[in-house]
């Protein structure tokens, strides 16, 4: 896989890099840890202090087109970023709701 990064964007007050990339020549759609192990590679990036936010694949082509935030802390992350994406690279499951039991049908007399 290689990734191809089109669009690099400093936002200052948010204290983070946003970047836009291609992941390009793959048999699956990468998982967001691939796409941040290989970014953070490419441009020495901390991953502690990156996330991939978005991941679109391009129909009839072995191509992604994604979107990441690099902070200057991963503090910065833990407070700027939604929390369900934050659970997604932690590795947090949710719980699912219980299911409610139907109330048992009285037998005609």
């Amino acid at each position: 896989m290689e990734i191809e990064v089109t669009a690099q964007t400093e936002n200052a007050l948010l204290s983070r890099r946003e970047i836009k990339f291609y992941a390009v020549g793959y048999d699956a759609t990468p998982s967001r840890d691939a796409l941040r192990a290989e970014l953070c590679r490419k441009l020495g990036l901390s991953p502690d202090a990156t996330i991939v936010t978005s991941i679109g694949q391009d129909f009839g082509l072995k191509r992604s087109s994604c979107v990441a935030h690099s902070y200057k802390s991963a503090a910065d992350m833990q407070r700027l970023e939604p929390k369900h994406l934050m659970a997604r690279i932690s590795g947090e499951k949710k719980e699912k709701p219980k299911e409610k039991k139907a109330p048992a049908k009285k037998a005609d007399a």
